[in-house]
């Protein structure tokens, strides 16, 4: 939570320490790359992707998400699926457009194939 003061310099409040606000900047300047990765490396399956998220709250503050790049395929609704990519603890880094279950399965192989790892856990999407 913040506000502006009257030199239209934001205040903020709720615990939130000078520290943490660099921590999480810093965080997300570096995650930002990860995610961007990410998202050039599903682009080359799907031909479009989209970067999720770049950040993390852990029990020490903020961290970028991992380096690490896992896949799994989500179930959008009874005709399309999205394949997300996403570091070890399940935060989703890039996701694809909605694309049809048979392509989105066929699409998984590839990057199965390719070595790229599927997610099995439980995954966090933005949201």
């Amino acid at each position: 939570m913040s506000s502006k003061n009257a030199q239209g310099l934001i205040n903020f409040k709720a615990g939130w320490a000078v520290d943490d606000v660099v921590q999480y900047f810093e965080a997300f300047r570096l995650g930002e790359a990860v995610a961007q990765r990410a998202q050039n490396l599903l682009s080359a399956y799907t031909g479009t992707a989209y970067a999720a998220m770049v950040v993390k709250e852990t029990r020490d503050g903020w961290s970028p998400v991992g380096e690490e790049n896992l896949f799994t395929v989500v179930r959008k609704d009874e005709n399309f699926s999205i394949i997300v990519i996403c570091d070890g603890d399940g935060y989703a880094k890039a996701m694809s457009n909605p694309i049809p279950h048979k392509a989105a399965e066929s699409i998984a192989a590839k990057m199965e194939k390719d070595g790229l790892k599927r997610y099995s856990g439980e995954l966090i999407l933005p949201l």
